[in-house]
């Protein structure tokens, strides 16, 4: 407990769902949160839970580049981000989604990430260590029809990760796959019906919401450890919450021992061995 005491924390999307349980565990390890998100009155319902003091709230769009470089201005710490802020966007096919929503999600998932590291990159590189951790999963590593903005958005998330990674050595930043969380997003499959969502997804989907999914605390728990000191040294990496052994030493050391492993690569035999 306290791992990230001294530390302060700014958490984007963090007045429900994964965002939500980020900022609990963080105040639970001891961290000062800084709470953001489009809409004040939920945010101050999330903050109202937090354990500890001296945490804040902060209204924020982070497809609007000059809300974003204000909250930055105004800070006077931050030794983590954590880019979790993101919108399911257009569902169904390609030539059958409006433009304009394919561009919004592209504009909030992606480029609001892009954003937020870029204006608290400064204050970031003054911490003892900074931390970013960028929410990705979605289609980053597997397929996903239907869902295109959502998925190109969060595959763009993990090698921007790996990019900024090499860029700034004397960060750690990383991104991780929550696993199926039961958010608001998924009502909106729900609401597309088989049709527009596919009937694969949309039975998983289904599926999912009978058997509660992945609990939020897992991804939380996650992002907390890679916020905190343990994962000192470790950047530019793509892990799963709910399916890879990141609490395990054995398999903390062999990704600091494989430079490849879990990270976003073409399966050949140049990187990779296969049968």
């Amino acid at each position: 407990m306290n791992t990230l005491s001294g530390k302060t924390i700014l958490v984007t999307g963090a007045s429900m769902g994964i965002g939500q349980a980020i900022a609990e565990e963080v105040a639970r390890q001891g961290g000062r949160v800084l709470l953001a998100a489009r809409h004040r009155q939920p945010l101050e319902e999330t903050l109202a839970g937090l354990s500890g003091q001296g945490h804040e709230i902060h209204q924020l769009d982070v497809a609007d580049n000059r809300s974003v470089e204000e909250l930055a201005a105004s800070l006077q710490q931050l030794d983590g981000l954590v880019n979790n802020a993101g919108i399911y966007g257009p569902i169904g096919p390609l030539g059958e989604i409006p433009m304009a929503e394919f561009e919004e999600a592209m504009a909030i998932n992606f480029l609001g990430s892009v954003r937020m590291i870029r204006a608290c990159l400064p204050l970031l590189q003054k911490s003892a260590r900074g931390k970013i951790v960028n929410m990705s999963g979605g289609g980053a590593a597997t397929p996903f029809p239907r869902y295109s903005a959502y998925a190109c958005s969060k595959v763009a998330l993990v090698r921007l990760t790996e990019n900024l990674s090499q860029e700034y050595p004397d960060l750690d930043i990383n991104c991780i796959a929550p696993g199926f969380v039961l958010t608001r997003l998924h009502e909106q499959t729900r609401e597309a019906g088989p049709e527009r969502a596919g009937s694969g997804f949309f039975q998983n989907t289904e599926k999912q919401y009978a058997t509660g999914g992945v609990e939020p605390s897992v991804p939380a728990a996650l992002t907390s450890w890679l916020l905190g000191p343990e994962s000192d040294g470790l950047s530019g990496r793509f892990l799963s919450a709910p399916w890879d052994p990141w609490r395990e030493p054995e398999f903390q050391e062999r990704l600091r021992q494989q430079p490849h492993l879990a990270t976003l690569r073409r399966i050949d035999h140049k990187d990779f061995f296969c049968k």
